[in-house]
């Protein structure tokens, strides 16, 4: 097994299939990929397109092509399938399961074995819901951002950083609470209490998403007129 591996590789699929008994070799040469059977491509997703097309002059018939880009189905590798290869992605969205893709029963059978090696189950998602998947998990992402603020604001607010930490591990109980827009504890009032305008906006932003999976609609309005 042949594998082109950059840094920003996080899904360690390469690394993980060695670590279950497979010989994988870390190419750098498009060239050298005609010596293997599979050849793995985990690297920068804005770099897939041109490494399949230098690979495209390598594939042959028998070969696996396996991508592990969360934004790109299997149509991007179309230029190495069209020499006979066989082509598949796969994705970790967690470590028991992947998001993968073939275009044919051979292609899926080869990609769920290999998930399988390594205690994943496949569900294969279409082309078309790939980028949905993508912004979900950048989405997520962004609870951590929201974690850090949170921390600075009670920090600064107490004096006191250890306490913040704390308050904020067990802000969880709270999800999603919105307290009323006026009165002194009231999402007016905390938002007058943000002197950060980044901050500002983001508790704005916040306020208006949560307001409108609750249909509270006073606070929906609040933030809507903030915002103008």
């Amino acid at each position: 097994m042949g594998a082109f591996i950059d840094e920003t590789d996080d899904t360690k699929f390469a690394e993980s299939l060695r670590g279950v008994g497979h010989d994988v070799t870390t190419l750098h040469d498009p060239e050298e990929a005609a010596d293997y059977e599979l050849i793995v491509l985990s690297v920068r997703e804005t770099d897939l397109p041109d490494l399949v097309r230098q690979l495209s002059t390598q594939a042959r018939r028998g070969q696996i092509y396996l991508h592990t880009c969360l934004g790109y189905g299997v149509q991007v590798l179309d230029d190495v399938e069209t020499h006979g290869a066989v082509v598949a992605a796969a994705h970790p969205l967690t470590p028991e399961l992947w998001v993968t893709a073939a275009t044919d029963e051979l292609g899926e059978t080869i990609v769920e074995l290999l998930v399988g090696e390594l205690g994943g189950a496949s569900r294969a998602v279409p082309d078309t819901q790939r980028a949905r998947l993508a912004a979900a998990r950048t989405h997520l992402s962004f609870v951590e951002t929201v974690r850090r603020d949170a921390t600075t604001m009670l920090a600064e607010a107490l004096g006191n950083v250890e306490t913040a930490r704390e308050i904020v591990d067990a802000g969880g109980r709270r999800h999603g609470l919105l307290a009323d827009v006026d009165g002194p504890g009231g999402v007016d009032a905390q938002h007058a209490g943000i002197e950060d305008p980044g901050l500002a906006r983001v508790f704005r932003e916040l306020v208006r998403r949560t307001a409108q999976q609750k249909s509270a609609h006073d606070a929906e309005l609040w933030a809507i007129q903030k915002e103008t």
